[in-house]
């Protein structure tokens, strides 16, 4: 029993302990990051995980020569400042090799500076400032869960009926019926109903899943949560993926500009590219991208043709009016012909005249 409640007292720690939580979180995220980039021809001095640790988490990491040797240090960046404000010397101390000395890191002289990014500011701000959003929601939801068990408070007038509610109740819990067997008890006894069902979790998961899904679109990978409710389309799915990438393929270039310029200041061969996830997801984004471009090439293509079919129908039919119009006025006027209609002379009547005798 003493091991359970140790265990379960150091778990609960993880999330009722803010520095132990956000300190685990940060571990557990990197352990995940550290699958971001591959390298290959590494010198064996040089271990992969140890290069991105220093990347991830100072932003920078110096690799120089060390007697026949090639190593990867931590340093102080100082000097004085080149002709854009870079520094151009770094301080390293390494008890193991004792070894403490200031390198020249201006134009490459003692050895070359890796930079995880542009400002070398590594991944622990954008992690660190997830580690604290997510603990204090992920508290606020414990909270809201271990209170829902609450379905009622339960008061008494006097500890008789106080101790008599405790016993009832541990019987409930114990899965005994419990049996009442005074009136006083239930005279003495009230209960009040409770409040605490009416915690929005649900709100409290969204908000969750909604730093979670920030998170992720910082370091470059996808995450299925939508605020709409509803389904997305193509291109709302690419503007998504567009955001993923710059970040990721800016740690990428400096990478591996300094990778090349390691290769041609001591010999050798280093190679570093994308892998995982982050590989998978940017060779998806590119195909997505052929595909959006492809269909709109095809719209637009669609789209000239059927303008120029009703271009050619309309002057199809204004021609066809045109030569209708010509046709109109160029036929002769048909008079009408004149009809020689024989002229009917009324016949003469000799009327006889009268007389008068």
């Amino acid at each position: 029993m003493k091991n359970k409640e140790i265990t379960y007292n150091y778990f609960q720690s993880l999330t009722k302990n803010k520095d132990k939580a956000v300190n685990y979180f940060i571990k557990n995220t990197l352990n995940k990051t550290q699958s971001m980039f591959f390298y290959e021809n590494l010198p064996n001095t040089i271990p992969q995980n140890e290069l991105e640790n220093l990347l991830q988490r100072n932003g920078f990491a110096f690799f120089t020569k060390v007697e026949n040797d090639f190593f990867v240090f931590d340093g102080g960046l100082g000097g004085e400042m080149d002709m854009y404000y870079r520094p151009t010397k770094i301080t390293v101390a390494n008890p193991f090799l004792n070894l403490s000395k200031e390198y020249d890191i201006f134009n490459d002289k003692d050895g070359v500076l890796i930079k995880n990014d542009v400002y070398l500011n590594g991944l622990l701000p954008i992690i660190g400032k997830y580690a604290v959003l997510l603990t204090d929601t992920g508290i606020s939801l414990n909270t809201a869960a271990v209170l829902t068990r609450l379905t009622m408070l339960i008061s008494a007038k006097d500890n008789n009926t106080v101790e008599s509610a405790e016993k009832f109740l541990e019987k409930i819990l114990a899965g005994d019926f419990g049996v009442i067997a005074e009136n006083a008890f239930l005279d003495g006894l009230k209960l009040q109903q409770s409040n605490v069902n009416n915690v929005k979790i649900n709100e409290l998961i969204e908000l969750n899943q909604y730093y979670k899904s920030n998170l992720l679109a910082e370091i470059g990978l996808n995450s299925n949560f939508n605020m709409k409710r509803e389904r997305l389309n193509e291109t709302e799915i690419l503007l998504n993926n567009d955001d993923l990438l710059p970040f990721v393929e800016n740690m990428l270039f400096e990478r591996q500009n300094a990778v090349k310029r390691i290769n041609e200041k001591y010999g050798l061969d280093i190679k570093v590219e994308l892998k995982s996830v982050w590989k998978t997801e940017k060779e998806n984004n590119e195909k997505t991208a052929a595909a959006v471009e492809t269909e709109t090439d095809e719209e637009i293509i669609l789209n000239s043709e059927t303008e120029t079919e009703n271009e050619t129908e309309n002057e199809t039919e204004n021609e066809t009016e045109n030569e209708i119009k010509e046709n109109e006025t160029d036929e002769p006027e048909t008079d009408e012909p004149e009809t020689d209609e024989p002229e009917t002379d009324e016949p003469e009547t000799d009327e006889p005249e009268n007389e008068t005798k």
